[in-house]
Formats: C-alpha cells, sequence, structure tokens
C-alpha cells in the first residue's frame, strides 16, 4: 500500500487507487451491459452500476471496467476445483452517456491464505488474515490513467482491520438492500437483492 500511495497520486476527485491482489486472471470476457457475471454461484443477488468520468464530470465513452469478485461464500473462482473456466469475472463498456450496469452477486469478507510466509507472520504479530469485502475494479479508457481500485461494502466489521491495508475511505460505498419483487433487470427476485451505485472519474494521462 506504501508503494501504490508513492506511485499513484490522485488529484483531489479523482478515484483513488488500491491494491492488485493475486487472483485477476487475463482474458476475462467483454460481456454487455446488464450481464449477470455470477454464473451458478452462490450468494445474495446485487446489481452494480455508475459512470465512467474524467475529473471535471464529463462522461467517458467505451471506457472498460475489468471486474472481479469472490463468490458468496469467499472464494474466487480459481480458488475452487470444482469451477471449470470462469465465474464472478467480466469486462464491461460504458455506453454513449459512460454509464456502465452488470448484475453480480454482493460480496463477503474472506481470509487471505495462511499457509505461506505472510500467514505465518500475521499470526505472529496476533493479526487476522481477513479482508473487507470488495469489488475488484480496472478502470480504463483510452487517453486517461487506469485505475486499479475496490469497492468496499459500507458496514464490514473488517474496514478497520483489513489485513493488507488497502481500505481507502473514498472506495467505501452503501449496498442498498431491496425486498422481494422487480429488480433493476427487469426479474423478479423473491429473495430481495442489493444494489451499489459508483461514479469513477479518470485523469487524463500526461
Amino acid at each position: 500500500m506504501l508503494v501504490d500511495a508513492i506511485n499513484h497520486r490522485k488529484p483531489a476527485g479523482a478515484t483513488e487507487t488500491t491494491v492488485f491482489g493475486p487472483f485477476h486472471v487475463d482474458g476475462a470476457p467483454l460481456l454487455e451491459n446488464g450481464v449477470s457475471i455470477a454464473g451458478n454461484a452462490k450468494g445474495e443477488p446485487a446489481f452494480a452500476s455508475g459512470y465512467v468520468l474524467t475529473a471535471d464530470g464529463k462522461p467517458i465513452v467505451g471506457a472498460e471496467l475489468d471486474v472481479w469478485q469472490v463468490d458468496g461464500e469467499g472464494f474466487y473462482d480459481v480458488q475452487r476445483a470444482d469451477v471449470d473456466g470462469m465465474r464472478l469475472r467480466g469486462k464491461f463498456r460504458t455506453d454513449t452517456q459512460g454509464r456502465y450496469h452488470f448484475r453480480t452477486l454482493k460480496p463477503v469478507s474472506y481470509p487471505i491464505p495462511t499457509d505461506g510466509p505472510v500467514g505465518k507472520m500475521l499470526l505472529k504479530m496476533g493479526r487476522h488474515p481477513y479482508r473487507p469485502a470488495h469489488i475488484h475494479m480496472i478502470v480504463s479508457a483510452p487517453g486517461f490513467e487506469s485505475v486499479t481500485t475496490h469497492l468496499f461494502v459500507e458496514g464490514d466489521s473488517y474496514l478497520d482491520s483489513d489485513a493488507v491495508f488497502a481500505v481507502k475511505n473514498s472506495l467505501v460505498v452503501e449496498f442498498k438492500q431491496h425486498g422481494p419483487g422487480p429488480s433493476p433487470d427487469g426479474s423478479i427476485l423473491d429473495s430481495g437483492f442489493w444494489t451499489v451505485e459508483y461514479d469513477f472519474r479518470l485523469v487524463a494521462a500526461s
């Protein structure tokens, strides 16, 4: 996080960066806006939406969001032997209004692996290995600096003690809970669902 802070100093109002993490996979499919990346994964349905904007608030058409996250049990697809191919990963491009939207699952907090030297260090220090719930995003567009960041779930119990110190206040976002009924994509969800909205602001490349 110190290296991240030194290498990615952003002006006020620009979306802040945070750690890349070890679970990104190249080659996620480019999907139409509104498509679900959840597949058959267990978890609570969620709908993410927002805009990609310039630093002064103008929409960026065709910006790309590379998205990945854990399932409702706290595992990435690459950690599951029973998952063939990619799940809870995808790329989306903003429309003519600069907007993106997709269906996913509400992320949950999870422990980082503790079977190596990092785990031993944490345990020796008396620290827990948990990361607060989040969705990973790499947001990019021609002519702008790309941003590698997270959207953290507001109210998560590990926000103040993230195992990798990656939380920034500007990236903590409200996930709103909705009861049973029509969802943003028109489907009827008897179990209810969550929505999260976030606008990314990119800085022009120097």
